[in-house]
Parts: C-alpha cells; sequence; structure tokens
C-alpha cells in the first residue's frame, strides 16, 4: 500500500477518534493454493496438504507481526458431520509493537496442542484454521485502521510467500476469488465497551442503513448473492419474518438508549438469519452479540458483516473496511431513524446491474463525507475498481458497454439434507450481462437484440449524455443437478446493436469458442486474460429484425422467451 493511501487511512482514524466511540475491527482473510484441483482447494475443509500450508503461513507470518510472538496449536472446533475437530495455529503478539517490519522472536510451532490463551489489553491473539476450499486467518481485532492495514499487509505478503493466493483463475481465464470469504467485525476492546453497547441504537440504524444501500450488500460480494448465499439481507429472507423486522427496530427506537445488550440480542438475533433460520449465515451476522447459548464466545459485544468476497490485495480489504467502519462511525454519533424500504423484485432487477450499485454507492460516499466521516480519493477508488467490461463498442458518436452484473442463483433441493454438506449447493447456470448505452444529448440509442429477442433500454439522461440501461439473463451451461433440465444454454450468447444503418454484432462465449479443453488452469494473469478476450467476438454485420420480447423494464430474461 502507498503512502498516499496510508495517510488517508490515519486521517480516517482521526475522525474517528474524534468521534469519542471506540470502533475496533477484524477481518478473516482466506487463500487458496491457486494451481492445486486437490478437493482441500475447491470444497473440502480439512484434508491434504491443507495443515502443511497453514503451518507455513503462521512461520512466515510470525517476523511481521512485531515483537514477541507465541506460537501455539490450540483445540479446533468440531463441526456437525465431521469425525474429528479440524485444526487450529494461533499467534499471541504485542498489539502495539511499534516497528513496522521488526525482526519478531517467535518460539517455534510445537505440534502438541495446549488451551488456547485470554490475551490481556496489550497482546492480541490470531489464529489460521481450515474452511472448506481455503485456509482462514481470524484476525486478531485491531483498535485503528493503521493497525488493521498493517496486520493485513503482513498477511497477504506472508500467504505469497508461501504459495497461497486471495484469488483464483478459472480454466475460461475468468479471475474469482479464493472460495472463502472476507468477512469484517466490528466491536470494542471488551463487551462493555462495544460500540454497539455504549450506543444502543447504531446496530438498529446499521439495519436500517443496510436495508437502504444496497450497494452495501451486492458490490463487494461474491458470486453467489441473494437468499442462498452465505450473508443474506434481511429482506431475502422468508416475507413473514421480513415483516416483523419494522416492528422490531419500532421497539428499539422506543427505548432509545436505554436498551440493554440482551434486548437488542433477543429482538433481532431471530430476524438476522438465512431462509433456514441459521443466525450464523447473514448478512449482519449478531451470534457474537450477546448470544445466552453460544458458550464462551457469544457475548462479546460483536457484530460480523458477512456480504463480503475476499479481496484480492490488502489495499482493497483496507478500503472496504474503512468504508464500513466509517458507515459505523456515521451511525454511532447519529441516531437513524429511516424506515426500512420494501423493495419487493426491484432489489434484484435493479440492483443487480452495475449501473445502480455505483450511482447508490456514491449517495453512500455523500452522506458519509456530510457528516465528517468521508474517505480520500485513493481509498474511493480502490471501492471503485470493480470488474472489467467484457467489450465496449462504438458506432459513430455513441457507445455500447458489455459488463457482467450479478445473477442471483437459487439453493437446490431440501434445505435440511442441505445444511448437512460443507458447501452448499446452487444453480449457477444462469448469468447476467450489463448494457449501457451512451450518446450526446439528442443522439439516438440505437437498437439492442440478445439472441434476436429485443431488449429494452430504460433511458437515464444528464444535460449532456442520455444513457439507456439495460440486461440479458442467459443459461451459460446445463448443469449435472439444477433447475430446468430442458432448458439448452445460450452459448454463445450473441448481442447485436444497430444504429442507423450500422450493426455490430458481439459473440460472447462461456468456453473455449469451438469447443475443446484448455492446456491446464492459466499460467498467469495475461494468459487468464488471453482467454476472457478469445472468449469475446466482435464483427460487422447487417441490420436484421429482432422480435419482441417478454422483458421487465431492465432485464431480457432469454430463458424465458419461446
Amino acid at each position: 500500500m502507498d503512502d498516499g493511501l496510508l495517510g488517508e487511512v490515519r486521517d480516517h482514524d482521526i475522525r474517528v477518534a474524534r468521534s469519542g466511540v471506540e470502533i475496533w475491527i477484524g477481518s478473516e482473510p482466506t487463500f487458496t493454493q491457486a494451481q492445486s484441483q486437490h478437493p482441500c482447494w475447491l470444497t473440502e475443509a480439512d484434508s491434504g496438504e491443507k495443515e502443511a500450508h497453514a503451518r507455513a503461513l503462521l512461520l512466515a507470518l510470525a517476523p511481521r507481526l512485531g515483537g514477541d510472538v507465541q506460537l501455539l496449536r490450540v483445540p479446533g472446533r468440531l463441526y456437525p458431520g465431521e469425525d474429528t475437530p479440524r485444526f487450529c495455529f494461533g499467534a499471541l503478539f504485542e498489539r502495539h509493537a511499534e516497528s513496522r517490519w521488526p525482526a519478531a522472536r517467535a518460539t517455534d510451532l510445537d505440534s502438541a496442542e495446549v488451551p488456547a490463551p485470554t490475551p490481556s489489553e496489550s497482546e492480541a491473539w490470531l489464529t489460521i484454521t481450515p474452511d472448506p476450499a481455503v485456509v482462514e486467518v481470524n484476525m486478531a481485532p485491531a483498535h485503528d485502521l493503521a493497525t488493521f492495514a498493517y496486520w493485513v499487509e503482513g498477511i497477504f505478503a506472508a500467504a505469497a510467500e508461501v504459495g497461497l493466493s486471495p484469488s483464483r483463475f478459472r480454466y475460461n481465464g475468468d479471475l474469482t476469488d479464493s472460495g472463502g470469504g472476507g468477512q469484517i467485525t466490528f466491536g470494542g476492546p471488551s463487551p462493555a465497551r462495544s460500540p454497539f453497547f455504549v450506543k444502543p441504537q447504531l446496530l438498529p440504524g446499521l439495519i436500517r442503513y443496510l436495508n437502504r444501500h444496497p450497494s452495501l450488500s451486492y458490490l463487494f460480494a461474491p458470486a453467489c448473492c441473494g437468499s442462498a448465499s452465505q450473508g443474506p439481507r434481511a429482506d431475502e429472507s422468508v416475507r413473514e419474518r421480513f415483516d416483523e423486522l419494522p416492528v422490531a427496530l419500532a421497539y428499539l427506537a422506543a427505548r432509545g438508549d436505554a436498551a440493554t445488550p440482551a434486548e437488542l440480542w433477543g429482538t433481532l438475533a431471530p430476524l438476522l438469519v438465512d431462509a433456514g433460520g441459521s443466525t450464523h449465515r447473514a448478512e449482519v451476522n449478531v451470534e457474537k452479540l450477546w448470544n445466552p447459548w453460544f458458550s464462551g464466545r457469544g457475548q462479546l459485544g460483536l457484530v460480523e458483516l458477512r456480504a463480503l468476497r475476499m479481496p484480492k490485495t490488502p489495499a482493497r480489504i483496507t478500503a472496504i473496511a474503512a468504508l464500513f467502519r466509517s458507515i459505523v462511525a456515521r451511525l454511532a454519533t447519529e441516531p437513524y431513524l429511516e424506515p426500512v424500504v420494501d423493495w419487493g423484485s426491484r432489489l434484484h432487477d435493479t440492483f443487480g446491474l452495475p449501473w445502480y450499485l455505483d450511482r447508490d454507492l456514491e449517495a453512500v460516499l455523500e452522506d458519509l463525507e456530510g457528516h465528517g466521516f468521508g474517505l480520500g480519493p485513493k481509498l474511493v477508488a480502490e471501492l471503485r475498481a470493480g470488474a472489467e467490461p467484457l467489450a465496449t463498442l462504438e458506432l459513430g458518436d455513441a457507445t455500447l458497454e458489455l459488463r457482467p452484473a450479478i445473477s442471483f442463483w437459487p439453493l437446490l433441493g431440501d434445505l435440511v439434507s442441505q445444511e448437512q454438506r460443507g458447501a452448499r449447493l446452487v444453480d449457477s447456470s444462469s448469468a447476467r450481462l450489463q448494457l449501457l448505452v451512451r450518446a450526446p444529448q439528442g443522439g439516438a440509442l440505437g437498437k439492442l437484440a440478445a439472441n434476436g429477442w429485443s431488449v429494452p433500454l430504460q433511458r437515464v439522461n444528464d444535460a449532456a449524455t442520455v444513457r439507456g440501461v439495460g440486461s440479458v439473463i442467459y443459461r451459460t451451461f446445463v448443469p449435472q443437478l439444477g433447475l430446468h433440465p430442458g432448458i439448452a444454454s445460450h452459448d454463445p450468447l450473441v448481442i447485436e446493436w444497430e444504429r442507423g444503418n450500422e450493426c455490430l454484432r458481439t459473440e460472447i462465449y462461456a468456453w473455449k469458442p469451438g469447443g475443446g479443453p484448455y492446456q491446464g488452469l492459466p499460467a498467469d494473469a495475461t494468459e487468464a486474460q488471453a482467454r476472457r478476450e478469445a472468449r469475446v467476438i466482435v464483427t460487422q454485420a447487417k441490420p436484421s429484425e429482432s422480435r419482441p420480447s417478454k422483458a421487465t423494464s431492465l432485464a431480457l430474461d432469454l430463458r424465458r422467451q419461446h
């Protein structure tokens, strides 16, 4: 991370300190062995070479933590359906070590298991554990963002040193994350000093704020979003449960600063769950807030945000942490009582598109600036660094940008049996593509078609430019286990853009055009980009008549066109 970004991190810490609210922050970065196809790096939690890699990661990390570092093997968690507890390696180190890259003094990592330590206020405790497809670094909570950034930078550097990666390439060149999450946790130096207990209206305000700003739920989320994800929103749960949320929030608003930790947890925990009722799998996870049923670790005053994918760089994870910590500070200093929005079908139809997510993020950043918690330009640039367009086309003075959008995949089968799996099964065969046309004010947008069906555009104008936004939902493959076995894949997806007397035809392939296998995984980013580019073919074409489609205002679903 460059000095300019770190300067903005320090400025953020000054702003939060001035608010008088202590907001500690932690995360759980996850790493994979990007070139391996062993099940332990694809689906399994604890097998193969994973323990050896986790041990190597901890040994590489120890010199980067600062001061005296004690390395331990402690009891791991035993998960339902697993015969033995998972391994757990830990590091106990000085919280306020001053040197940036000190020559730390680390004990050897003994294979003998010892009880987990209870760190003092001057100590920090970090663990490394296995999870499906990844090793997970459970960071110690940092008292400020500068310390968080320092630790994150060390973790990423240590992971790279031992051959672990925060991301991987698919055979077709697509870039994806490690396969694990990038959750962020907020709390305080002790349960009693948690910002959620010092400011009892903070958590209800956070729930309202996330509801009204879907960009915070989707813009930094993994590929699997929605009710089947690892962090669904409260309004992606069952209808009856969401209807109770305004009742709970109104009760807590009436209680004001008199609301107790037990009231906060008891009122909100039953509503902050996934479709199966799991408190752990929810966008706002409060299982460690004040949970009387979670022995030992349930009453820590912590709130975890789970709708976050593993970022590719320490700069990006720091920027995301800065965004949400600024939101927490803003809500702690001024109660937020805006009513929750019942988005209905607009939630996925509209906010599955990058255009609307970007506009919503702008509103969030303006709100933070207006309340004294604005972020610097380098942090904002990291937040806005999204996926690259598949293609950008020009016809005269107009452009057409084709960009991946969010497709909300459904969970398959019986939910109870799914819960016994290490990873739940969804139908990931659908994809969504945003089509954004820009033209000068008064200029024509032209006509768009996907596989011969007309694509509707919603016009968005400003003083100088007219824009049209639309999208196409299509099937990239026919799954072995999935929905709609009789619907074939739309491969290639063919987008035709006609404007005036000209027409451009774009063929987008999910796999190598012409078929056949790839010769192994991409060796590096350059080869991956070459494979992606080879899957998009743009040619001149003759204008043709498209068929009228059954489409919403923002989406043409090719699976519905017959």
